[in-house]
């Protein structure tokens, strides 16, 4: 059951999923939020589907399940940390009351926050303006946005894949930078669309470097996509 007593390990991993509000690289969990979540526990989380567990051996990629969601709101309202969390915990879990009341005072769904959060941390970029004498597009050509997509698509095996931006670059490198910078901003804030950092920093080649888009003060090196 979806009630099992989990350990804070555990629960910091189902927590950083709903900050992420998307795909996760297992990895990443590690390197970039110091929560090694060890096989036991994923495979423990995946049985009490709380998380999706995608990729390969090699990349595993988790994703934070609808019962998983509910989880997250559940200990938003716990009040106290587990035992043996430490002062860190404590503070934690301070924080998360803090925000349940916030979320149960505007009525607000974990989703709705997320989904808010995201377009506020992304509103104050600035615009890319365009060129004054610069021609409206013709009615059939496809949107930068709409190329991306498509781009994407044929480069992953699967909907959901991560793919190397440097790649996705490549098939759309007659378009403006900055433009793509832009639509790959604005889809990062799309339902089924997540940019996330490489896992292995140092294993960054200068090619993939070069691609990233920087979003929320941190470069991201690849993209996934649920099925459009």
């Amino acid at each position: 059951m979806s009630d099992e007593k989990l350990t804070m390990v555990e629960t910091s991993a189902l927590l950083i999923l709903l900050a992420e509000a998307g795909p996760v690289p297992n990895a990443s969990l590690t390197n970039d939020h110091r929560c090694e979540l060890k096989k036991p526990s994923r495979e423990k989380l995946a049985r009490l589907k709380l998380i999706e567990v995608g990729g390969t051996p090699r990349r595993l990629v988790l994703t934070l399940s609808e019962a998983g969601w509910r989880r997250c709101r559940t200990e938003l309202a716990a009040g106290s940390p587990p035992p043996g969390s430490g002062a860190i915990g404590g503070a934690l879990y301070a924080v998360l009351l803090r925000w349940d009341r916030f979320l149960t005072a505007q009525r607000l769904s974990l989703g709705e926050f997320v989904t808010a959060s995201n377009t506020l941390a992304t509103e104050d970029l600035p615009a890319v303006p365009a060129a004054p004498t610069a021609a409206a597009p013709a009615a059939d050509e496809p949107s930068v946005e709409e190329r991306v997509r498509a781009s994407y698509h044929k480069l992953a095996p699967r909907a959901g894949d991560l793919v190397n931006l440097a790649d996705l670059r490549d098939l759309v490198d007659d378009l403006d930078r900055a433009d793509v910078d832009a639509a790959l901003r604005r889809l990062h804030r799309r339902p089924g669309v997540t940019l996330v950092p490489e896992a292995n920093q140092k294993a960054l080649d200068p090619r993939t470097r070069a691609a990233a888009v920087v979003i929320g003060d941190q470069p991201k090196h690849m993209i996934t996509m649920a099925a459009s």
